[in-house]
């Protein structure tokens, strides 16, 4: 487990016991009511004063008290819409994913099933450097809402939300690969960069992974391939910043091939 993911959970863990010292005191737990509308309605109003806590308490009573009670999709929404406000967005996400596996027939699952990406794409770490199982978890969210849901009005919003966590994620591989290049573990760097041009073909980290891609060739002495790397380069991207290094490297094969094709 790395350090930053450590100290993820030790975090989670502390908020967890202060959540039990909480309820212990009193502070944040409901009383129990004796239909599911009127525990719900409880809930609800607590929800609506921000006490998201004390919403969560409740909205949870509705769901395991009252589990037959057509009340428990809302309930099940707002609960994880009291997670999403207090911004605790992987267990909002984790409750969102709940009502759209639980209660697929319920009039919030597509908001549901927006906001599990959503929240998944909040929660994932801004430190391109930290594991991205979270955005790559939001991508598949929001296209699946995408997909059964193209005509929503939070389709668009879907949309530019994947398109920015492709944008992170190409980063996030495009890094990967330059600090194995750096490395010298070629092997692994052009996994990487590989990945970036299939999954992000459209991102500028897909050119800049294509002309590494042609240097490891270099560095590997198969001048054919990165001559191939380094033409396709200058044909798709002819005005890229790294033009002019692709024709000086082009170059230098040039002359590589020249000399092995004396030596034969």
């Amino acid at each position: 487990m790395t350090p930053d993911r450590n100290n993820y959970v030790k975090s989670i863990i502390v908020s967890f016991v202060v959540l039990i010292l909480l309820i212990g005191c009193g502070g944040i737990t409901m009383k129990n009511f004796g239909t599911a509308e009127e525990q719900y309605r409880a809930a609800f109003k607590e929800y609506q004063k921000n006490h998201y806590l004390k919403a969560i308490d409740g909205f949870q009573k509705v769901i395991y008290n009252f589990s037959g009670s057509s009340m428990v999709d809302s309930a099940q929404y707002f609960l994880a819409m009291s997670y999403y406000e207090q911004k605790d967005f992987f267990l909002a996400a984790a409750e969102f994913e709940r009502l759209v596996n639980n209660y697929p027939g319920s009039p919030f699952v597509d908001n549901g099933q927006y906001m599990t990406g959503l929240c998944y794409y909040k929660s994932s770490p801004e430190n391109q450097g930290l594991d991205q199982d979270e955005l790559t978890r939001a991508i598949q969210a929001l296209q699946d809402f995408v997909i059964d849901n193209p005509e929503s009005e939070l389709a668009d919003d879907a949309r530019a939300a994947i398109l920015e966590a492709n944008e992170r994620l190409a980063r996030k591989r495009y890094d990967n690969g330059r600090i194995y290049l750096r490395l010298s573990y070629y092997d692994a760097a052009q996994i990487y960069f590989q990945a970036v041009i299939d999954e992000h073909t459209s991102s500028d980290w897909a050119a800049k992974s294509l002309f590494y891609l042609g240097e490891i060739d270099y560095k590997q002495k198969n001048y054919q391939e990165a001559k191939t790397r380094f033409d396709n380069f200058l044909i798709v991207y002819p005005d890229h910043e790294f033009t002019e290094k692709a024709t000086s490297m082009l170059a230098k094969i040039e002359k590589n091939l020249a000399e092995v094709s004396t030596d034969q």
